[in-house]
Order: structure tokens, then sequence, then C-alpha cells
């Protein structure tokens, strides 16, 4: 049982909202990309995923910059180290499944969507209510364990807490999404002994 949230508003005017008292960025970003290119290793996955070369298809530094500013604004107490950025092509029943991550934190964006899915849950992604005792509530519903599950559309982008339990609804037959997944690995914290 998830909810549905409308497209974030454009990047300028994208916010960070408090989400179970956790800090999540949502607003659309267009990186610098080859269309025709990512288009074209769009039409060779039909079903499943796979990760694309993304030398030739988008400005890395710009996508790495991008998103450092994004996570110092929406998250700037987090202590972050180096930033990977990847991209998959999402085809025809590929899902993920209920995913934690041990990130500083995590970005999606959803850089192009091909085909007309059935319906709008097509390669959702749906972030969970992290909160204690969400897992064991029967019906999940207002206030616990309700996921917020937002549309895949093209420029959608998404940055959280990397902690934060999150999952992919299963793409349609038909439908066919390349998606940027950006990770800064945790800073370990220096202990000083007492």
């Amino acid at each position: 049982m998830t909810t549905a949230h409308a497209v974030p508003a454009p990047a300028d005017q994208a916010a960070v909202d408090d989400l179970w008292s956790t800090p999540v960025w949502l607003g659309t970003i267009q990186p610098v990309l080859d269309h025709d290119q990512l288009r074209a290793q769009m039409h060779r996955t039909g079903h499943g995923s796979r990760d694309i070369d993304l030398q030739g298809i988008l400005d890395i530094d710009q996508a790495h910059s991008a998103f450092t500013a994004l996570a110092h604004t929406a998250l700037p107490h987090e202590a972050a180290g180096e930033v990977r950025v990847s991209v998959q092509i999402w085809g025809a029943h590929h899902r993920i499944p209920l995913a934690y991550g041990h990130a500083a934190w995590t970005a999606w964006c959803y850089l192009a969507v091909d085909g007309q899915a059935p319906h709008d849950r097509s390669g959702a992604l749906c972030l969970h209510d992290p909160r204690a005792g969400c897992d064991a509530a029967s019906v999940p519903g207002l206030p616990w364990g309700r996921a917020v599950t937002l549309k895949a559309q093209a420029g959608l982008t998404v940055l959280a807490p990397g902690w934060l339990a999150h999952s992919v609804l299963p793409v349609s037959p038909g439908h066919t999404l390349a998606v940027l997944t950006a990770r800064a690995d945790s800073k370990p914290t220096a202990c000083t002994p007492a």
C-alpha cells in the first residue's frame, strides 16, 4: 500500500521535504547528456537491467558537481567522501526489492523514459518509512508504514540519506527507463580516546 505523489517542482523551486523527520530533496534536474546515444542504449534493453558506459553520454564532472551541491543543501551535516555515478537502463520486469544502503547519501535521477506504461507505477521509486515499528504495522496506513511512491518521469530527481530504505516497482513491458544513480561514500569519523 503506497501513496502516489505528484511530480516535484522544477529544481529552482524544489525544496528539502521532511519525510518522517528525514530530509529528502525532491525536484527535477536535466544533466548534460547525449540524448541520441542514450536512446540508442535504451532501445538495446527490452528486458531486465544493465549498466551503460558513461563516456560520451553523460558529462560526469557536471553530474558530480550537481549532486554534491544538492547534498550540501539537503544534508549539510552529512560528511561524505567520494561520489560514484552510474547509469542503468531498466527494461521490462526489472525491479529492486526493499534495499538499504551504507552511503552518506544516494540520489536517483530519471534521465529518460521511453514507451508507454499501462499504469503510473511502472519503475516508480518508493521511499519507505524508516521509523521504528513500521515493519510491525499489520495494515500500513497513517501515520505508520506508508511508503512515498514517486512516478518515473524524465528529470525526476531524489536525494536522500543513504540509509533510507527504498525500492523500485517492476517496470512494465514496453516501458524502458534510463536512471542515473549517485552515491557518496560515508567518511569515517575520527574517534578520540577518553
